[in-house]
């Protein structure tokens, strides 16, 4: 776990984006520039957002020489992405895989709105609340896993990929909603549906990312670097 600027690097790419409930928003740099972004549109606090930094906290100036080594790397990488396809043929949007994610989502939200459920529930401990938000999840973090893993370098080691990462936590936000359907009341045979789909989705989420349970998430996945962080942060 690397942390710059008194946040963790690469926190906000394997979270579930649910922030309020997670324990690591203060390390968050996405949260900070989020809580930013909405601190600016209240007029309350715009003179807080507008106001200068002061003269010790502005970062020194880089040298023109790095600059411009910077624009040229980008416009190299650029170019590249441009002109190469894929490295595999894993980025395919009709896998059954993703495209039962998406049916998943679309079915999940329908039978919330049959139900009146107020979908902005922010309560990680409402079960209805839970199935909403994974919902969503799910299939985007399937597509990225299936996306990340089509422009995987051919060296990149299993259990480290990016790809690995997003699977994980396609994994997690699954076994979340099963077990938040588990204490729905309606046990009626739509309800039992979509836990045969988390279940068919688990599997096969497993058969195509095997390492994906190996990968270590900044933050999540390290309690020991957390509780070092958080006793020389008092």
């Amino acid at each position: 776990m690397d942390v710059h600027d008194g946040f963790i690097d690469l926190i906000h790419s394997y979270c579930d984006r649910w922030c309020e409930a997670c324990a690591f928003t203060s390390w968050c740099r996405v949260f900070a520039e989020e809580a930013k972004y909405s601190a600016s549109r209240d007029p309350n606090l715009k003179a807080v957002t507008d106001a200068p930094l002061l003269p010790q906290d502005l970062p020194p100036a880089p040298p023109r020489w790095f600059v411009e080594m910077i624009e040229e790397s980008v416009s190299e990488a650029a170019s590249a992405v441009a002109r190469q396809p894929p490295r595999s043929g894993s980025e395919r949007q009709d896998d059954p895989l993703l495209q039962r994610s998406f049916d998943y989502c679309v079915g999940v939200h329908s039978w919330l709105a049959d139900q009146r459920v107020n979908r902005s529930c922010a309560s990680h401990r409402d079960p209805l609340a839970v199935i909403s938000w994974y919902a969503s999840l799910i299939p985007a973090k399937v597509g990225r896993a299936f996306s990340s893993l089509a422009w995987a370098e051919p060296g990149d080691l299993p259990g480290r990929r990016d790809s690995d990462g997003s699977a994980k936590v396609a994994l997690l936000g699954i076994e979340r909603s099963h077990a938040a359907w588990l204490e729905v009341a309606d046990a009626g045979a739509r309800v039992q549906s979509f836990i045969a789909d988390l279940v068919w989705m688990g599997e096969a989420l497993e058969r195509q990312f095997p390492a994906a349970r190996s990968f270590v998430r900044p933050a999540f996945d390290e309690p020991e670097a957390v509780a070092r962080l958080s006793a020389e942060s008092r």
